[in-house]
């Protein structure tokens, strides 16, 4: 292969790179951590996103990180929402399974392993806010094993 043609195929490998990149719409995506000694029922994590330039609709996704010491094999979460200004409300009950029958967790990992959870779609008009509250709603005060919970926005065609 001569130079030109090296430089012209690295030039299009790059080109397509860069365009595979900018097809993730992810208008928001943050983690916070909470304590792996043990989430307290009382801590919750709490997400703000906006105010949003332009009217558009979002696919919400849940993140929860799990190391090998939670005990349990699944997880129930209480997700509190409200669009600003309006004060619209929304809160759902997630009881997520988090290992399978024969014992394997099912997030992607090795000692930490990353869940994902698709959640709603939401839509929102210019000037408006999304806050996101989320904690645990298991009958143990404190969750060892849990590390962060994150929100993903992603905006929709």
């Amino acid at each position: 292969m001569s130079p030109r043609n090296r430089w012209t195929f690295a030039l299009l490998g790059l080109i397509i790179l860069t365009l595979a990149a900018c097809q993730q719409r992810a208008a928001f995506s943050h983690y916070e951590p909470v304590s792996l000694n043990g989430w307290n029922r009382e801590d919750t994590v709490k997400f703000t996103f906006g105010p949003v330039a332009e009217s558009n609709s979002f696919c919400e996704i849940l993140g929860l990180r799990a190391s090998l010491d939670y005990p349990f094999t699944n997880l129930s979460l209480i997700v509190e929402q409200e669009v600003m200004p309006s004060g619209s409300v929304r809160c759902d009950t997630l009881n997520l399974s988090l290992i399978d029958v024969d014992g394997s967790p099912k997030g992607k990992g090795v000692n930490h392993y990353q869940y994902v959870i698709p959640l709603n779609s939401i839509s929102l008009l210019k000037g408006e806010s999304l806050l996101v509250n989320v904690r645990h709603n298991m009958k143990r005060e404190y969750l060892p094993g849990i590390s962060d919970i994150g929100l993903t926005l992603e905006e929709q065609p």
